[in-house]
């Protein structure tokens, strides 16, 4: 195995799963943790996980196939994805970033609408996969895979929808600073997409001036 990333919640790496380049998610203990509930937190999040991306893929989004669980070490190995991250082409290629904002607001719009929160939306944790024949050009087939539902739920509330996305709105404009102006459309795309959406978009302005006031 090859260690691929060392996050705060888990390590990564690649690995060979039923005959096929995998990556295995192994979840850290928390040495602050008490055990026994550290235990019951890890086991948790990594059944949630199994659940959100079975019910991502159900809701239309495209997400890794699991090729195993291993509860015992809190662990879960998945396809490998081939492709870059949103994150690592609008660096090299910025003038996508409208075309991808759209894709995307349409995929997340599908998560909120099967009442899916992802937890941790950034463009480090959507791939583009590979596939020649699909377009990011102002068109909505772009083939965007969502990773990493590791900190996410089961949510319909207008408030936990707003707070999923305005976590990638901020990611976002700080990261892609250089293309802020396609969050827009990531809006636009999402806004049109399923009833509740226009309710979770105006929320977050509230949120925010919530945190400039506390």
């Amino acid at each position: 195995m090859k260690l691929l990333k060392q996050g705060a919640e888990a390590k990564l790496y690649i690995t060979m799963a039923l005959g096929m380049k995998a990556v295995l998610k192994v979840r850290e203990p928390k040495a602050y943790r008490e055990k026994s509930l550290d235990k019951k937190i890890l086991a948790e999040r990594l059944r949630m996980e199994c659940s959100l991306l079975s019910r991502a893929k159900k809701a239309g989004v495209r997400t890794p196939l699991i090729f195993k669980i291993e509860p015992g070490r809190f662990a879960i190995a998945t396809e490998f994805v081939d492709g870059d991250t949103m994150k690592e082409r609008l660096a090299r290629n910025p003038e996508e970033a409208t075309g991808l904002c759209r894709a995307a607001g349409t995929e997340i719009a599908k998560l909120h609408s099967h009442g899916i929160i992802h937890g941790d939306l950034t463009t480090g944790n959507i791939i583009i996969q590979n596939d020649k024949s699909q377009g990011v050009n102002g068109n909505h087939d772009t083939r965007l895979v969502f990773l990493d539902f590791g900190l996410g739920g089961l949510s319909s509330k207008t408030e936990d929808r707003a707070v999923d996305l305005l976590a990638f709105k901020k990611m976002f404009m700080s990261t892609h600073f250089n293309c802020m102006e396609a969050w827009k459309s990531l809006e636009e795309t999402y806004a049109g997409s399923y009833e509740g959406a226009a309710a979770a978009l105006k929320q977050i302005p509230k949120i925010e001036a919530r945190a400039r006031y506390s």
